[in-house]
This record gives C-alpha cells, sequence and structure tokens, in this order.
C-alpha cells in the first residue's frame, strides 16, 4: 500500500478557487468560467475531509431551526455498504472509511452532472439543501423551436434565426423565509 499524502484540506480547497477568480481586463467584471480541474480538485478534498458538517435550515413557526448533516460521512457510510454487501469483514471496512483518501475522482463531475440533469429532466425541480444565507433550485424548462429576429452585433443589420426545439435552465430561487422580518413605518 502506497505512502499517505497529506492533502489540503477542503476550506483551503475552496479559499484557493474563491481567491482564483480573477477579473476581466476589458470590463472589470468576474471571469466564472466553470473549471473541472477546480471542481476535481473541490471534490476530492471535500470527500476527504471527514469531518465536514453543513447546516441545513428550515423555519418552524417563528423559530429557525438548523440541523447538521455530514455528507461526507453519508457517502462513505453508502461505500460501507456496497463493501459488506461483496463479503469484506466489517472491522476491515470500517479501518478503511476511517483512514482512506480519495487519490481519483475520475467521473464525480460526470455522475453529479448527469444526476441533476436527468432528475430535472422528469420535470421535477431540484432542490439544494437550504442554508442559513440560501434557498432554491433548478429545473428544466422546454422551448419550443422558432425563429427570431436579432440584430448582428458586427454589421448592425436584422438577420432571423431559426431555433431548434431545446431545455434552458431555469433556476427559482427567493429570500430565505429567515432572512426575512417585517419592518413597521
Amino acid at each position: 500500500m502506497s505512502d499517505v499524502v497529506v492533502q489540503k484540506s477542503f476550506s483551503e480547497v475552496f479559499e484557493e478557487i474563491k481567491a482564483g477568480i480573477t477579473k476581466s481586463k476589458k470590463k472589470g467584471k468576474p471571469i466564472i468560467a466553470f473549471s473541472k480541474p477546480d471542481f476535481d480538485k473541490l471534490a476530492k478534498a471535500f470527500l476527504n475531509d471527514f469531518n465536514y458538517t453543513t447546516g441545513v435550515v428550515s423555519a418552524k413557526a417563528d423559530t429557525i431551526v438548523t440541523k447538521e448533516v455530514m455528507p461526507v460521512q453519508m457517502f462513505r457510510a453508502m461505500i460501507k455498504t456496497i463493501l459488506m454487501d461483496f463479503g469484506v469483514d466489517s472491522q476491515e471496512v470500517q479501518k478503511v472509511l476511517d483512514t482512506y483518501q480519495f487519490r481519483n475522482i475520475d467521473g464525480m463531475y460526470e455522475v453529479c452532472s448527469e444526476l441533476i440533469y436527468n432528475y430535472i429532466s422528469t420535470g421535477r425541480k431540484f432542490d439544494f439543501m437550504p442554508k442559513d444565507d440560501f434557498n432554491g433550485g433548478v429545473l428544466l424548462k422546454h422551448m419550443d423551436g422558432f425563429v427570431g429576429e436579432y440584430t448582428d452585433i458586427t454589421t448592425k443589420q436584422k438577420i432571423k434565426v431559426r431555433k431548434e426545439g431545446h431545455n434552458l435552465l431555469k433556476m427559482r430561487s427567493k429570500c430565505p423565509a429567515w432572512k426575512k422580518h417585517r419592518v413597521s413605518e
């Protein structure tokens, strides 16, 4: 077995990626393009953070309730079930789950992307876990084909463009109920 390589923590990788967002030279706006290498680096750090905990927030009556969730531990419990189903001794399984560091997460992006896309393709909305400062989800809306008239930005001439039927991603997000407070005038 190879020596364990000490990897950066999830929070370190998160902050690196966040700090790596640069400004456009032309317009001064952040460049937020998708980066699969950054996603993979963050996913690996995430899956190796044994103690990662997040709060899932809800409001019951006038009380804010935060439930602690440990998604990495839940994922590792799923792996435990797989290993035990294949007859691996439960003590060995626990030893592996308590120490194993993911070195390769090939396919994680593709699994996450396809799972969410296929779920919203059923016509259902995918809700993210509500956070203290966020409550939202995504869904697909089918657009029938149509012909539209547009102005070409280089020639300033009117052009007609036919668009085939396609799906558009729609997001639904609103201020969480626990962040709204009635003010008297």
